[in-house]
């Protein structure tokens, strides 16, 4: 909802005082009225040319103009009068006032496609995706974007201006009045355009001279939610990709079990800001999603704990609309922070712009160097050589579409393996154009020492290999995440590193996590992405999608292999069960209520394919049980296939793994078979005495699990063999320790 009033003569977007106005000095509202209604009959001109001046003012001669029931436009099935298909239209709608001092507020609601000014007696009263405010249109001027459409047709409600007490003394009087509008296409061949304009008034008494209003208004002041709100008003500045523009926004959030309401005063945040839109394929989307910098009055950062959040200045607005249960991104994070490394907070919230309800969002923090965040290292522009050159640095591999070239870099191994790409990565932190050269330089050649290093033949090495430059616990958890969601951008798109200096494990990390809305079986253009009973991690080649293939060779490392199974099953017995994750969904459900309906009545696409959905439910609770049964049908096939899982290079030497080691009471064996049969696990003490001797039959080949415990064994150094066929296939040195 817009609020508009009249300040020395010229309009303004009046928003730091539509609460105290509503508040203190607009009368209570006993009932609604509607004044002018979309079905009335309206003069109309259609805009070939520009109408004489004086055309959105009482005592302008509309005799010539044809007349015809609203709404009127062409295209979209919504229209009473049907025109040409036309530039712009001009339409008046002469109406009459009993008594304007019982009137505490008006609503304007236009259905508009796609940009339109209303004026009341002359006056700029609102104005939405067209040119710049207070100055007319011309009749051949376009709307901004084309991204609005007419919403009563598919059940949503039009978009909302209000007028204010002091608005209706200056320009409204008792008696005849004119209600105007200009209705302005997007381009010359554009399919539909909608003008459907009502007015109605919120009424201080009982009196009732006037229409009931649509069965579809609701009083918006009078409508709360639990949810957080953030109001957003860009002052009739256009949100665009890039640069951030300046707006100001406020967040309401009164606390577990109080309501908030979006004429409230902010408590977290009110002031300026920077917003742009944010995103890559979803930027087609009509739900956008944003990116927003804290800012004082002159533009500087600044920063602000929101919705319980550690202070910032950066934030994102992340939009869920192909996503339907919005909830993968949420229950990613959820799990991402189970694990025990920092990912993106997150709250959900209601969001308010320039008057205009958008629906439920994702507050996130955004990906970056902090105390709070990825917290390493600062590195500044003069740290060149040591210690202090070895970190922090941030980077990404993502698309580069859209970005310079000094904005990226590739690096080019000597050692290549299995058709591998050559990976181009993005500068998050330091930015680009705050980067040293020896810094930059300094990076590329730790990557591709890296990964030279992770294709060499001695990368199983416990202190050469590869572990020297990754650091594989998170490494682990990130490959869980992906595998889990088998999400379609995994290891390619949105892929997150970090590094600190040395002398703080300079090894490089995987994460955090970022972007999850096309995974756990949201998407219908990768079969392989879709299904259940897959591995992701080995498809790398090009016709996968060139998805990077370090996590497919760290696979061929067995140690690592045993520890993406041992961390499976440890986190399986907790955050990853199947009964937390579906009381997560269900208990997210329950708190988002009715914020759910309020999202789909604006952005009716239930029962709608959205690009790139597989499955389309009828309601949203059929969206959600297809992916509570995507979800369990996935961890059910990776318990049943984590100790099996892919090596890319087929090899299989004859290792045994024992973990934990040191180790109290339950010992775990890993190793391989290269066929099945009969094995005889052996356990002595230093003197030679067998404390274990015990037979099975393993009946498959490939990668065997064992766990069985000690029993009451002294604490001490022991020696553990097996054997198949006689024949000894692993040894390890053992500690019990209690």
């Amino acid at each position: 909802m817009r609020t508009w009033c009249n300040l020395s003569g010229r309009l303004i977007l009046f928003f730091l005082i539509s609460v105290l106005t509503r508040m203190a000095v607009a009368q209570p509202v006993d009932h609604w009225e509607t004044i002018v209604s979309a079905g009335d009959v309206w003069s109309y001109f259609p805009g070939y040319s520009q109408p004489s001046p004086g055309w959105n003012a009482p005592g302008f001669d509309d005799s010539s103009w044809p007349a015809g029931q609203g709404g009127i436009g062409y295209g979209d099935g919504d229209d009473m009068t049907i025109t040409e298909k036309i530039p712009s239209l001009f339409l008046r709608r002469e109406f009459h006032l009993q008594d304007t001092a019982v009137i505490s507020v008006f609503n304007l609601f236009v259905d508009f496609d796609d940009g339109f000014v209303a004026y009341i007696n002359g006056h700029e009263i609102a104005r939405a995706n067209i040119g710049t405010q207070g100055t007319e249109p011309a009749f051949n001027e376009y709307a901004i974007l084309q991204s609005y459409e007419a919403r009563l047709l598919s059940g949503g409600i039009p978009e909302s201006f209000v007028i204010e007490k002091q608005a209706i003394r200056e320009f409204l009087k008792e008696g005849e009045n004119l209600l105007a509008l200009q209705v302005h296409n997007c381009n010359a061949g554009s399919s539909d355009l909608s003008s459907t304009t009502f007015l109605i008034a919120g009424i201080s008494d009982e009196s009732r001279n006037y229409s009931d209003p649509p069965s579809w208004f609701r009083d918006l002041a009078a409508e709360f939610t639990h949810l957080p709100l953030l109001v957003i008003e860009t002052d009739g500045g256009q949100i665009i990709n890039d640069p951030k523009i300046t707006a100001r926004m406020k967040v309401v959030n009164n606390g577990t079990g109080n309501l908030n309401n979006q004429f409230q005063p902010g408590t977290d945040y009110d002031g300026f800001i920077g917003i742009e839109i944010r995103g890559q394929s979803s930027q087609m989307f009509p739900k956008k999603s944003y990116s927003i910098e804290l800012r004082t009055s002159d533009g500087a950062d600044t920063t602000a704990g929101l919705l319980g959040m550690p202070e910032e200045e950066d934030w994102v607005l992340y939009a869920p609309y192909s996503d339907k249960t919005m909830l993968r991104n949420a229950i990613t994070f959820h799990l991402g922070n189970r694990m025990g490394c920092w990912q993106p907070r997150n709250r959900f919230c209601e969001v308010w712009l320039n008057g205009e309800y958008i629906g439920v969002y994702q507050l996130m923090e955004s990906v970056k160097r902090d105390d709070n965040r990825v917290d390493i290292s600062k590195l500044i522009p003069d740290e060149i050589s040591g210690d202090d050159l070895t970190g922090g640095y941030i980077l990404k591999v993502d698309k580069t579409g859209g970005i310079g070239p000094e904005e990226y870099f590739q690096i080019s191994p000597s050692v290549r393996y299995n058709y591998s790409e050559r990976y181009i990565f993005t500068y998050v932190y330091p930015k680009y154009e705050e980067i040293a050269d020896e810094q930059k330089f300094y990076i590329r050649k730790f990557l591709t020492d890296a990964e030279n290093t992770l294709n060499g033949e001695s990368f199983r090495d416990m202190t050469e290999g590869f572990r020297k430059y990754f650091d594989t616990k998170s490494f682990l958890d990130f490959q869980i995440i992906q595998e889990l969601s088998n999400n379609v951008d995994g290891y390619r798109f949105s892929t997150f590193f970090y590094k600190n200096k040395d002398s703080k494990d300079g090894r490089l990390h995987a994460g955090p996590l970022w972007d999850f809305d096309l995974c756990y079986g949201n998407e219908n253009y990768n079969d392989f992405n879709l299904a259940t009973d897959t591995w992701l991690y080995p498809k790398f080649q090009e016709v996968y999608g060139k998805r990077m293939h370090w996590w497919a060779r760290m696979m061929d490392d067995f140690s690592y292999r045993a520890s993406f199974s041992t961390r499976w099953r440890e986190l399986r017995k907790g955050p990853f069960s199947t009964d937390s994750i579906m009381s997560y969904i269900d208990n997210t459900i329950f708190f988002l209520g009715d914020a759910v309906d309020r999202n789909f009545q604006r952005w009716p696409v239930i029962g709608k394919y959205v690009w790139p959905n597989y499955f389309v439910g009828d309601t949203y609770e059929e969206e959600v049980d297809y992916l509570k049964d995507w979800i369990t049908r996935r961890v059910n096939w990776m318990d049943a296939n984590i100790m099996v899982a892919e090596t890319v290079s087929g090899s299989s030497a004859n290792e045994i793994l024992v973990f934990p080691n040191p180790v109290q009471d339950r010992i775990s064996l890993y190793f391989n078979l290269n066929k099945p049969g009969r094995i005889r696990i052996v356990m002595t003490d230093l003197m030679g005495h067998r404390i274990i001797n015990d037979e099975m039959i393993r009946e498959s080949e490939g990668d065997q699990y064992i766990e069985f415990n000690l029993g009451k064994q002294v604490p001490g150094f022991y020696v553990l063999q097996l054997f198949q066929n006689n024949r000894i296939i692993g040894r390890e040195s053992v500690i019990i320790a209690r």
